[in-house]
């Protein structure tokens, strides 16, 4: 039997999972390139860790879609970037901040509901909200009851430095809503 390739059509064909998506990281650079109209240089071969991942990420990447326009077209890639590879339970992370910045939890979950039913609408999505640990609490008290009850989210964490901490998941939900 010849040996599958990684990039092969029977892989890509296979149901998967992804059980921890970052939504802003979700997508290929190819996505990024045709939507962007630019190129960006490939990878290394090996990233120095988890750091030097984020590092080629900030210098090569986020500079050219930082804005909400460039947050959109990474959101909407992660989701078609699940439909190619036939993800039929996806758990993606969002942060916090990033719900204001698209104008509040109603456009979010319209945005973000568009996206899972146009590229992956059979898969199973459990959206993740995460808080960075130096954020404002107060700040972030006030609006996480609009979160949580919005039953949009299926978990929460708080992310300190690579270390996650739930705040609640769905089997532990009704303390919280």
């Amino acid at each position: 039997m010849p040996p599958l390739l990684l990039g092969s059509s029977i892989l890509t064909r296979s149901p998967e999972s992804d059980i921890h998506n970052h939504s802003t990281k979700g997508c290929r650079r190819a996505w990024l390139e045709e939507h962007l109209k630019r190129s960006f240089p490939k990878p290394p071969d090996r990233y120095d860790g988890l750091r030097g991942m984020q590092e080629w990420f900030t210098v090569t990447i986020k500079p050219y879609c930082k804005d909400v326009g460039g947050m959109l077209i990474r959101w909407e890639g992660a989701f078609a970037e699940a439909r190619r590879n036939n993800i039929k339970r996806l758990s993606m992370n969002f942060g916090a901040s990033e719900i204001d910045l698209i104008g509040g939890m109603d456009a979010f979950k319209s945005i973000i509901g568009g996206f899972h039913l146009k590229y992956c609408p059979n898969t199973v999505f459990e959206p993740e909200i995460t808080y960075i640990s130096a954020c404002n609490v107060q700040q972030e008290a006030e609006k996480i009851d609009c979160y949580i009850s919005s039953v949009f989210f299926k978990s929460a964490v708080v992310q300190n430095h690579g270390k996650r901490m739930s705040l609640f998941s769905t089997k532990n939900c009704e303390l919280f809503c």
